[in-house]
């Protein structure tokens, strides 16, 4: 039988296989009172969904193997219906695909496109009464993110130069979605003006010149930032 959600102390669940958007959510959200938990699939997130009953889910929409809106249908269709349902926000990096009559079925409460900002994830979620948090506003970024995204960077770099090779225009188009996503969270400004010229020389049908000229900067700015790191 399963065991009827408690309500006291306010938990969020945030559903993300991608790990600098996962840890930027949580570090972002724990700042906040009450918990915060985090899982990396789509069973992750109907296990801790149904048993831990979260207040609020940030649901990511492309989870390895479904949807998102899936996850949520299972989590709307299986949870207690005399106990108050969760708040769900969607989370994307291309809206484009989204049909606004499936988030109002499964009743998402707010879809937002990547990259969000902790503050807007907070405030989206209504976890500040005041404008109040645990802790000062300094910086969003978690100190693990730079090193996750030095990893994500050397990780997808030969993808992207396979796709660019032979001008796989929508591939190349993920690719440096999810790049610009991580350098937005990771405080890398420089890196992400790179990232987002590449993006629109590749979007607005740019020359080969044009792309090969973009690229080249990116790649510049990319071996700076990952030659920042720690030696050790």
């Amino acid at each position: 039988m399963t065991p009827k959600p408690e309500y006291g102390e306010r938990r969020t669940l945030v559903v993300d296989d991608h790990a600098i958007s996962g840890c930027h959510a949580v570090a972002a959200l724990s700042r906040c009172p009450g918990k915060v938990r985090w899982a990396k699939t789509a069973s992750e997130a109907l296990n801790m969904a149904l048993s831990w009953y979260p207040h609020i889910i940030f649901m990511d929409l492309n989870l390895p193997g479904t949807n998102g809106l899936e996850v949520c249908s299972q989590i709307r269709a299986a949870w207690p219906v005399d106990s108050p349902a969760p708040k769900i926000i969607v989370l994307t990096g291309d809206e484009s695909g989204v049909a606004r009559d499936d988030l109002a079925v499964l009743k998402i409460d707010r879809l937002l496109v990547k990259p969000v900002s902790g503050r807007q994830l907070r405030d989206t979620a209504g976890l500040v009464d005041g404008g109040e948090i645990n802790e000062p506003r300094s910086s969003e970024a978690n100190v693990e993110l730079p090193a996750l995204f030095r990893h994500e960077l050397r990780q997808r770099l030969p993808e992207l130069d396979s796709s660019l090779s032979v001008l796989d225009r929508k591939k190349v188009a993920g690719i440096l979605h999810q790049l610009i996503a991580s350098a937005a969270m990771s405080g890398e400004s420089r890196l992400e003006s790179t990232l987002r010229a590449l993006d629109a020389a590749c979007r607005q049908d740019g020359t080969p010149v044009d792309i090969a000229r973009s690229y080249h900067a990116f790649l510049k700015s990319a071996h700076e930032f990952i030659s920042r790191e720690d030696p050790r």
